[in-house]
């Protein structure tokens, strides 16, 4: 007899060669047979940078009868690994054009024979260093079918020039500037996307999961912007190929490093240092290494006193070495190294201690393999180890005492393959197959007399997924992407079949609708205790009594360009449903004999809300003003009495302004300006007080003040703004470039609160008598603050 989970015919992903193997034969079985080939010739290979090698993404490839047609017979956009294929091509001359963001446009006269079935034409493309012309922020027209409804994608060099806290830019604050995206203060970096938490969002970097991807204080994100390639953030209703998260995917990808010479860069800010090298080993092998680390820590030991300074540091790497087996096969192995070290100042050792560390590691073996002239596949084996800990500990009052413990190690392998059919359907399929192992722990019972430390849950879990979906054209004005995702989860034994479809009209040349719709699931959670300031992060997984996340997003819209391609429009409304979210009770028991999920209460949200994105793409002023009408409710039937609450990370009205302006080859200007409705935060509604002890001392009414809460977050602060501005100068100096950047943050030294609570303030009059009055009290970070930052390349 077999169990239950042992029946089920998806443990067969258990054994990834067996998985490899059966793809392997089902990819080339569909090659051999030319499935849905109608004739004619394919015509495909690799677009490259012909100065550095690395692959162009997102590249457009028009194939017309005339140089100068503006009407394309044929086109293609190549995909993540550069790849590009154009089916069904009949026999006669032709032109080629390639197009991409920040290079010359090619044209290559071609010729397809009678006879001939297949052409592999790789194509290198010139840099192009202009003032005009430049689009900073591409939409769905730029990136054509490879491109979906609701994404975005940035050019790293775009976010080098936008105002930056220390002169260190950042990824994750960049995106924070786009519609649909916020934040929740100004020292955090994680992204709350369309009603969504952080751990609500996949991140991928060169395709290995990312757990947090924030350093310690949300000043920086994990990703070092001069390591990136490519940046690509979807918000909402993701295609099949992505699973596993409720609310955006965020696919970053890493630089392949140069196969002409040897450079790099380097850069010193008020936060930190940064190296980035890359370069040739012979012929068919390149390198990228990348690394930065905050000196925060080094600086304080030249000041006298700093025993009441906390401890903190962080350091990251990257690196990738890809080797060119063959015109058709590459070999990549890239991985990435990070750690924050936060520890409580020595002064406040001897009452008490706090401390925070947390890590990501992940390596990522990539095969990818040029089946045949339109069949591409690629294959990975991915390791991701993530570890998480806080411990709040008080020698004098253990009331507040609090340790947690989070960790995750997975083993992942993925196979995909993408079959450019040929104008109409580009199909692309795949399965993943990960191994997890959880280790999650939290407790109030701290003594530093006590020997008895609790167990930690530990969960091994299997899960496997399998999708497929066509990218499909009708006629020249209609296009969708239909696509259906099969997940398993071990744990609680999990089925789970997630449909996506997203679809777009043009009614005309400039002006289209696009509508979208999809069912996803999540089957690991990120529980915090809203009551502790300091992070308390536990990753814990679905089981039989934790059910998994589902959410059910649609989105409507309409995007247009303006004035030929200078300007694009869109605007985007969106309605999402999530159901199993989970949090802390508000009578959590973290003692060491009671479960960890038992602590744990589960409830429902919605959020919804309309996006508009004017982005200004051509000329020497770029940028984007973004603006967010939106709400976001939570409801749990054992906190807040079973009423509807708004999380924290409710924001009606969110203002987004940023430009950015090239003068000349020497200086350049950045600016922008955030606006956003206060956080939700409770607060008291009324007080009382507790009846004497003993009636006759009327000192014993003295702090035995109470307060009484009402709703959940039943208060809003103070709106939230700032304006920043930035200016970079390049200039050579030593026979190498520099680049000087001057930032001032806060210009205009708006006190943004970031925190507030009520003190009770005591006076007394001549008899000794005692009053007491109550007082807000508001904490806000950063006045105006100048900072700098000089980095130089090599």
């Amino acid at each position: 007899m077999f169990s239950r989970s042992e029946a089920n015919p998806l443990n067969l992903m258990r054994h990834p060669f067996l998985v490899v193997i059966i793809l392997l034969f089902a990819y080339c079985g569909l090659a051999s047979k030319g499935y849905g080939q109608r004739g004619g010739c394919v015509i495909s290979g690799l677009v490259t940078d012909s100065t550095s090698g690395e692959v162009v993404i997102g590249a457009n490839i028009a194939l017309a009868e005339d140089s100068n047609s503006r009407r394309a017979l044929r086109g293609a956009v190549t995909n993540k690994f550069g790849f590009y294929a154009i089916s069904q091509v009949e026999p006669g001359n032709y032109f080629l054009t390639v197009k991409a963001l920040g290079h010359r446009p090619l044209v290559r006269h071609i010729m397809i024979a009678p006879t001939q079935s297949s052409l592999r034409l790789d194509l290198e493309l010139e840099t192009e260093f202009v003032t005009s012309d430049v689009i900073i922020v591409e939409s769905d027209s730029d990136r054509g079918s490879e491109h979906a409804i609701s994404t975005t994608n940035i050019r790293p060099d775009f976010i080098q020039k936008l105002p930056a806290l220390g002169g260190e830019v950042d990824v994750l604050r960049a995106l924070q500037l786009l519609p649909g995206v916020q934040s929740v203060s100004e020292i955090s970096s994680g992204l709350y996307v369309r009603g969504g938490s952080p751990d609500q969002n996949l991140y991928l970097l060169d395709g290995a999961i990312i757990y947090n991807p924030s350093h310690l204080g949300g000043f920086l994100s994990t990703f070092n912007a001069d390591a990136l390639n490519d940046i690509r953030l979807i918000k909402g209703a993701f295609p099949a190929e992505y699973g596993g998260r409720l609310s955006s995917v965020l696919d970053l990808t890493t630089r392949e490093g140069s196969r002409e010479h040897l450079h790099g860069s380097a850069g010193l800010s008020l936060i930190d240092g940064r190296l980035n090298i890359e370069g040739p080993i012979g012929n068919d092998v390149s390198y990228m290494l990348s690394g930065r680390r905050m000196y925060l820590d080094l600086l304080l030991l030249a000041v006298p006193d700093r025993s009441i300074i906390p401890t903190y540091y962080f350091y990251d790497l990257n690196g990738k070495v890809t080797f060119r087996l063959s015109g058709s096969d590459k070999l990549s192995v890239s991985g990435y190294l990070g750690r924050d070290i936060f520890g409580a100042p020595p002064s406040v050792q001897d009452s008490g201690n706090f401390a925070v560390s947390w890590g990501n590691s992940t390596g990522n073996l990539r095969w990818t393999h040029i089946a045949t002239p339109n069949l591409f596949t690629n294959f990975s084996a991915i390791f991701t180890d993530y570890h998480f800990s806080t411990l709040v500990q008080s020698l004098t009052d253990t009331s507040s005492d609090f340790k947690s413990t989070s960790g995750i190690r997975d083993y992942m392998i993925r196979a995909e393959a993408e079959y450019l059919m040929n104008d109409e359907h580009h199909f692309k399929a795949g399965i993943e197959a990960t191994e997890h192992r959880f280790r999650a722990d939290a407790t109030a019972q701290l003594s530093q007399f006590s020997s008895i430390d609790r167990t930690p849950t530990i969960i091994n879990a299997f899960d496997g997924s399998i999708y497929g979906q066509d990218e499909w054209k009708w006629g020249n004005r209609f296009k969708g992407n239909a696509g259906l995702r099969l997940y398993y989860f071990q744990g609680g034994n999990y089925f789970r079949a997630e449909p996506r479809l997203s679809m777009k009209y043009a009614l005309d040349d400039n002006f289209s609708l696009t509508g979208a719709f999809s069912i996803a699931d999540q089957f690991l959670h990120l529980i915090v205790r809203n009551d502790i300031s300091l992070p308390t992060d536990v990753w814990f997984p679905s089981t039989q009594t934790i059910k998994s996340e589902a959410a059910q997003q649609g989105v409507l819209g309409i995007e247009t360009s303006i004035l030929g391609q200078d300007y694009f429009l869109s605007v985007e409304g969106y309605y999402k449903s999530m159901q199993n979210l989970y949090e802390y009770k508000d009578t959590a028991n973290f003692s060491l004999d009671v479960p960890l999920e038992n602590s744990f209460t589960a409830g429902s949200g919605v959020a919804y809300g309309v996006e508009l994105f004017l982005n200004k793409r051509v000329g020497p002023l770029t940028g984007w003003i973004g603006y967010t009408l939106a709400w976001t409710r939570r409801t749990f039937p054992e906190l807040n009495n079973g009423n509807p609450f708004y999380p924290r990370y409710d924001r009606r009205h969110d203002i987004s302004i940023v430009l950015t302006y090239k003068v000349n080859d020497r200086w350049e200007f950045g600016a922008t300006w955030m606006y956003g409705t206060g956080q939700a935060v409770t607060v008291p509604t009324n007080q009382y007080v507790f009846d004497p002890i003993n009636p006759v001392d009327r000192f014993s009414y003295y702090n035995n003040y109470s307060y009484g809460y009402g709703d959940r977050n039943n208060y809003r602060l103070p709106a939230f703004h700032k304006l920043d501005i930035s200016a970079t100068h390049s200039f050579t100096w030593f026979g190498l470039p520099w680049k000087l950047m001057l930032d001032v943050y806060n210009v205009y030294a708006r006190q943004n609160v970031f925190l507030q609570n009520i003190e009770r303030t005591y006076t007394y009059d001549n008899l000794g008598n005692r009053t007491s009055s109550i007082q807000v009290h508001r904490v806000t970070l950063f006045p105006i603050i100048p900072t700098f930052g000089l980095s130089c390349a090599f």
